[in-house]
């Protein structure tokens, strides 16, 4: 049954409408108030969903199986991934518990979301997608990374780490027309990596269907089953981003950037390890890079002490 329900849709409201007419009457009671309330429901533990639906702990529990998740933590996952695609940010700033305005409180909500992200990470990890996303980067001739918005600092990221052990590495953090043309103008020996999270901007969903439709291999990092772009992508790994607040935080996603990166790094060896050798020739010319123990930091700070 768990399996049926699951492989009917990924959307919890599908999964509540298949499993509607077999539920018990706490269970229904508990599908109700999902249904009624699931904003603050995404925000919610176990414990707290029992208390605010008048069920008991375990029929919260058993519940999650009945959908087809495989625990608690992974159907209040699905509804976020619902809640993300509409939520605006001065809805979710109303979703912080009064208690979160303390500043320590607050840390401590963000950095467990953050260890929660951090463990679904793990969990879903596709062992078989990852070892395609890693194939497809080495054997392109170019990669172009596009991430707007919420997500550029990634996309910023991922071209600078990137850049740093393989040559022809290009990033875009916001749409203009001229993308089109360069998206037109790939070839074969092109990888397009689309990095797309909620709230899903159209821009960038419209300018890797025109690059799907020109027949570009696409790769994307994305955050839910629900993503549009999805159904775009020849490969797709999967990296929730916490999205508590207005804010939000990318701590998960830009862990599997940097495997990402440190295994392509490795894959290529002796190539990158030059590449590498060349930058840090670079920086050492240009002394980029401050080091505790020159003559020149050792006189800045004799200059600040008297200071």
């Amino acid at each position: 049954m768990n399996q049926t329900i699951a492989d009917a849709d990924s959307d919890i409201f599908a999964r509540l409408a298949t499993a509607s007419p077999k539920l018990s009457r706490k269970m229904a009671q508990l599908g109700t108030f999902i249904s009624q309330h699931h904003v603050s429901v995404a925000f919610m533990s176990a414990r707290q969903l029992a208390s605010a639906a008048g069920v008991s702990l375990a029929t919260v529990v058993r519940f999650a199986g009945i959908l087809g998740y495989r625990g608690y933590d992974e159907l209040r996952a699905g509804i976020q991934d619902r809640v993300n695609i509409d939520l605006t940010a001065v809805e979710r700033w109303r979703t912080l518990p009064i208690n979160s305005r303390s500043s320590s409180g607050l840390l401590r909500r963000i950095i467990n979301a953050d260890i929660e992200a951090f463990h679904g990470l793990v969990r879903d990890f596709s062992e078989p997608q990852f070892e395609k996303f890693v194939r497809a980067v080495l054997d392109a001739r170019r990669v172009t990374i596009f991430g707007f918005r919420y997500v550029a600092p990634l996309t910023t990221y991922f071209v600078y780490s990137l850049s740093k052990v393989r040559a022809n590495v290009r990033g875009f953090t916001r749409g203009d027309s001229s993308l089109y043309d360069r998206v037109r103008l790939m070839d074969d020996g092109d990888v397009v990596v689309a990095i797309v999270f909620a709230r899903y901007p159209r821009d960038v969903v419209e300018l890797i269907r025109y690059a799907h439709a020109q027949g570009r291999r696409i790769l994307t990092i994305t955050d839910s089953p629900l993503s549009p772009i999805l159904p775009l992508a020849d490969v797709a790994l999967v990296a929730k981003a916490v999205n508590l607040d207005f804010v939000g935080s990318l701590a998960a996603p830009a862990a599997l950037i940097n495997c990402l990166v440190s295994t392509i790094g490795a894959r290529l060896g002796g190539k990158a390890l030059r590449r590498l050798q060349m930058l840090e020739d670079a920086a050492a010319t240009a002394d980029i890079y401050v080091h505790a123990g020159s003559p020149r930091e050792a006189a800045r700070r004799r200059y600040a002490s008297t200071r």
